[in-house]
């Protein structure tokens, strides 16, 4: 179900505006979420670590990565791609745990544009 990849410090795991057919749970390490605007600057969005899922939302949607996902430290990632996402039970905790990080990054999105 998961491939286990690792990656060095200052390594890309995700670049924006690619196509995004894989999820990923940071099993060690630290990442860096940031986007960057038309003129190349740099917008950070977040600091994730050990535990937290990325990059659910490109895979689900078919749409392109909104955002640069980069490594702060050396790194462990489980790798989910989204033909073994939708080969899982609904019921599969990896399915589950998912679908509650989507639920809730698309209500943080629905309250931001209010």
């Amino acid at each position: 179900m998961f491939t286990i990849k690792e990656y060095r410090k200052g390594k890309y795991i995700i670049r924006q505006g690619t196509h995004g057919t894989s999820a990923f749970i940071l099993k060690k390490g630290s990442v860096e979420v940031f986007r960057e605007d038309a003129g190349g600057n740099k917008i950070p969005i977040a600091v994730l670590k050990e535990g937290d899922v990325f990059g659910e939302m490109a895979m689900i949607s078919d749409t392109p990565r909104t955002a640069n996902v980069v490594t702060l430290d050396d790194c462990q990632v489980a790798v989910l791609t989204k033909e073994a996402f939708l080969n899982l039970p609904d019921n599969n905790p990896a399915v589950v745990r998912i679908k509650k990080v989507m639920i809730d990054r698309l209500k943080g999105i629905k309250s931001s544009s209010r």
